[in-house]
């Protein structure tokens, strides 16, 4: 599979509006992170995406077909952070059960990754702790080797040891499959040297998607005296303005064209996280 289209989808849960119109394309090879507060739609997204849920209207197109038959299937995975396998299956078994679906599950390697994370593959599911069964879920899926997979926070209880362990697992099978992940986290700084694209969601609708690249790229705070500030606040869109004892902060994204800076002003780099927060407040107002 190369291609994933969201076309137009919409999703309600009664009167609870999740997705709202949502257009969307996921190449192949690409690592994106899916980012946006709880309930802004990520997980309703990823489960229609992966055809656990139907869209109230829209349509998902794989590789330009509607739907997903048994081979297909089998270039897909998704892991939540529900538990919807059986509490008294054994981590060792799920690793086989799941080898048997996917024709590129190492069984072995399974085993051993589980391992160094301090994980017993005689343990049943439902005596993980919340750390422990978000590791397996997520090595699980990485195992797969599918052609997508998606990892809705996958750190789930993680420390910090794990988390690192975790990120250095997803670039390994990235790199040997050059196939395509999302990742789905609140953990928005730590994952984004793993990110190539950056998909932000808010009350159901996308409202950056951009290459990880262009979007710190395109962001920059300037900060100085408010009177300085007031000047050249009119030529860049203000994602986030702060003013504080006669100096104002303004968060902006620019266009390729150069504004000349009062020299009062300093210019410095935004982070991923802080472009997200903002984006975030602006569209909760």
């Amino acid at each position: 599979m190369q291609i994933i289209k969201v076309c137009d989808v919409s999703k309600n849960y009664r009167d609870v509006l999740a997705l709202n119109e949502i257009n969307l394309e996921l190449k192949a090879g690409t690592i994106y992170g899916l980012l946006g507060r709880n309930g802004a739609g990520k997980s309703t997204l990823l489960k229609v995406i992966a055809d656990r849920i139907k869209p109230t209207n829209g349509r998902i197109l794989y590789d330009g077909e509607a739907r997903l038959d048994d081979v297909t299937s089998r270039e897909l995975y998704f892991s939540e952070p529900e538990k919807m396998m059986p509490d008294l299956i054994k981590v060792k078994e799920l690793c086989y059960y799941t080898s048997q679906f996917y024709p590129r599950f190492n069984l072995e390697e399974s085993l051993r990754v589980l391992k160094d994370f301090g994980v017993n593959e005689k343990k049943r599911l439902n005596q993980l702790s919340t750390g422990q069964f978000a590791i397996v879920r997520s090595v699980v899926a990485l195992q797969t080797r599918a052609s997508f997979i998606f990892l809705d926070e996958p750190t789930l209880g993680h420390d910090a040891v794990n988390r690192e362990l975790l990120y250095n697992e997803i670039l390994r099978i990235y790199r040997e499959e050059e196939n395509t992940i999302v990742l789905s986290t609140h953990l928005i700084d730590e994952i984004s040297n793993l990110l190539e694209e950056v998909i932000f969601i808010d009350r159901g609708q996308i409202v950056l998607e951009e290459s990880l690249e262009d979007i710190l790229d395109a962001h920059t705070y300037l900060i100085g005296p408010s009177e300085d500030v007031r000047q050249i606040e009119d030529a860049y869109t203000v994602i986030e303005k702060k003013v504080d004892l006669g100096f104002t902060s303004l968060l902006v994204k620019h266009s390729s064209d150069t504004t000349v800076l009062p020299p009062g002003i300093k210019v410095s780099q935004a982070g991923l996280q802080d472009i997200f927060i903002a984006y975030s407040m602006k569209f909760n107002k």
